[in-house]
C-alpha cells in the first residue's frame, strides 16, 4: 500500500524591519550588530528582514537593504569611471553592506530565494545578493565575483611559523617603534570625533567606496567592539575596529593619519597589532578584510572567494545587465 503524501504547508514571507532577538547569535557580526546599525549610522540604506516561515515554524531569517548603486562603484579611477558619474540603479540586497560575507539564518533553497525574489523587486527594480558562495540556487540571477576577504588562521606558535616573511614583519615593527598603542574596550567618547576624522581619511582613499559611516555608526557600535587606538605622541594616528565572538575576531573597520603612515607604517603597524590582539585572546582566526591583499597574503591569510548575485525584475533588461557584468565585478587595482 502506498503512503499518502500530503502537501506541504506554503512557504511564507513576513516583511519588517526588526531582527528576532537570536538572529544569527553565533557570528561576531550577528543580530546584535544588525539591530545597531540603521539609516542613521549608513545614510542612504534602508533595511529590513524577511522572515520565512511554514505552518508556523521559523524557517529562514533573510537579512536586505535597500539602496542606489552607482556603476562606477567598481571602477578603477578613469574615463570610464567620470563617464559613469552617478548613473546606476535602485537596489535591493540581500546581506549587509558593512559585511564582508552574506549570510542568512536558515536554509537556503530554490523555493525560498524565489519568493525572496518575488518580495524584493516591490522594494527595487534589481534584486542582488552579496558576499555568498557560488553555488547558491539561484535561477535567473546574473553571478560576478566579489571582493574576496582575507582570513588568517592563527596557529600555535603563529609567528614563529612564517619563516620567509619574519624579518619583513620584524622591519615594520620597527619604522612603527615611536608609535604607541592603547586597546580600549569601547569608544570612549573623547576618541570619537577623532576616530571619525581618521575613518574618512581611509574612505576617501579606498579604491572601492560603498557605504559611507556616519559618526553616528561608531557610537552606535561601541558597546560591541575593542579599538586598537594608535598614537604618535599625544596625537591619534589610527585606530582598528575589532568585534569578536567565541573564537572569531574581525579587524573591522579603520582609520589612519596619512601624514604620518608613509614614515612610520602606521597601517601595517595596526595590522600585526590586531593580530597579536586575536592571539592573546585565544581566537583561532581573525578577518583581516577586503583591502591590501599582497600583504594579507604573505601574513598567510586564506583569501575567500565571494560572489555577488543579481536580476532585474524585466527580463529584457536583465539580460543587458548580463552584458554589463564587468561593471559590477572588483577591478585589478581593487585586488591588489
Amino acid at each position: 500500500m502506498k503512503p499518502i503524501l500530503f502537501p506541504s504547508s506554503p512557504l511564507e514571507l513576513l516583511d519588517t524591519t526588526e531582527a528576532p532577538e537570536d538572529f544569527l547569535a553565533k557570528y561576531p557580526l550577528g543580530g546584535d550588530f544588525y539591530r545597531a546599525v540603521g539609516s542613521d549610522e549608513i545614510p542612504g540604506f534602508d533595511f529590513g528582514y524577511l522572515i520565512a516561515s511554514r505552518g508556523g515554524v521559523r524557517e529562514a531569517v533573510v537579512p536586505y537593504f535597500v539602496t542606489d548603486f552607482k556603476f562606477s562603484t567598481m571602477l578603477d579611477d578613469g574615463w570610464l569611471s567620470r563617464a559613469m558619474g552617478d548613473l546606476g540603479l535602485r537596489i535591493a540586497c540581500v546581506g549587509h553592506p558593512s559585511a564582508p560575507f552574506g549570510c542568512i539564518d536558515g536554509k537556503p533553497s530554490a523555493e525560498l530565494f524565489e519568493l525572496v525574489f518575488a518580495r524584493l523587486k516591490t522594494h527595487a527594480p534589481v534584486v542582488s545578493m552579496k558576499g555568498f558562495g557560488p553555488d547558491l540556487p539561484m535561477p535567473g540571477f546574473v553571478r560576478v565575483a566579489g571582493l574576496p576577504v582575507a582570513v588568517l588562521q592563527l596557529r600555535e606558535n603563529f609567528w614563529e611559523t612564517l619563516k620567509s616573511n619574519r624579518r619583513n614583519f620584524r622591519r615594520k615593527r620597527k619604522a612603527a617603534s615611536k608609535l604607541s598603542y592603547q586597546v580600549v574596550e569601547g569608544l570612549p567618547e573623547q576618541h570619537l570625533e577623532r576616530v571619525y576624522r581618521l575613518y574618512l581619511n581611509s574612505y576617501t582613499r579606498a579604491k572601492v567606496r560603498f557605504e559611507c559611516l556616519s559618526q553616528a555608526y561608531f557610537s552606535a557600535t561601541a558597546h560591541l567592539s575593542h579599538y586598537l587606538l594608535v598614537f604618535m605622541g599625544e596625537q591619534m594616528v589610527g585606530f582598528v575596529q575589532m568585534i569578536r565572538k567565541g573564537s572569531s575576531m574581525i579587524a573591522f573597520y579603520m582609520g589612519l593619519d596619512y601624514t604620518v603612515d608613509g614614515k612610520h607604517g602606521v597601517y601595517f603597524a595596526m595590522a600585526l597589532r590586531a593580530v597579536d590582539i586575536a592571539i592573546a585572546n585565544g581566537c583561532s582566526e581573525i578577518e583581516l578584510g577586503e583591502t591590501n591583499y599582497s600583504f594579507k597574503k604573505n601574513l598567510g591569510s586564506d583569501l575567500v572567494d565571494t560572489w555577488v548575485y543579481y536580476r532585474h525584475r524585466n527580463r529584457c533588461v536583465n539580460w543587458l545587465l548580463a552584458r554589463a557584468a564587468f561593471l559590477l565585478a572588483p577591478s585589478a587595482q581593487a585586488l591588489r
